[in-house]
């Protein structure tokens, strides 16, 4: 279970990166705009559950979230915690030596 070790503000105020401690995925890209594309990717689609949120981009130990222009960070950042901590993380270095891609330049973003 992958643990959150930041949420991080975006360019887009409807927006926020969650960096893991854990990965979530090993150099592949997963991008949902909708939650019926999400249907058969566990993760995505318990994010969509929660609701007010309009597409989900994760890969190795990130996902960003945006939700709909209505909604509250304060009300829907708790709610989508749980579905991340309670996602299955892959195995991999956890212990700061992860050499992928996604690591490297998620260290500069």
């Amino acid at each position: 279970m992958p643990k959150i070790a930041d949420i991080q503000e975006t360019p887009n105020p409807n927006a926020v990166k969650f960096i893991l401690k854990e990965a979530v995925s090993h150099g592949t890209s997963h991008s949902f705009d909708s939650a019926e594309k999400a249907e058969t990717d566990a993760l995505a689609k318990s994010l969509f559950e929660v609701g007010e949120v309009v597409s989900i981009f994760y890969m190795d130990k990130m996902i960003t979230v945006e939700k709909t222009d209505g909604a509250d960070w304060d009300e829907i950042l708790p709610l989508l915690a749980v579905p991340i901590r309670a996602a299955e993380s892959v195995g991999g270095a956890t212990n700061g030596t992860n050499d992928s891609a996604a690591s490297t330049v998620g260290g500069a973003i």
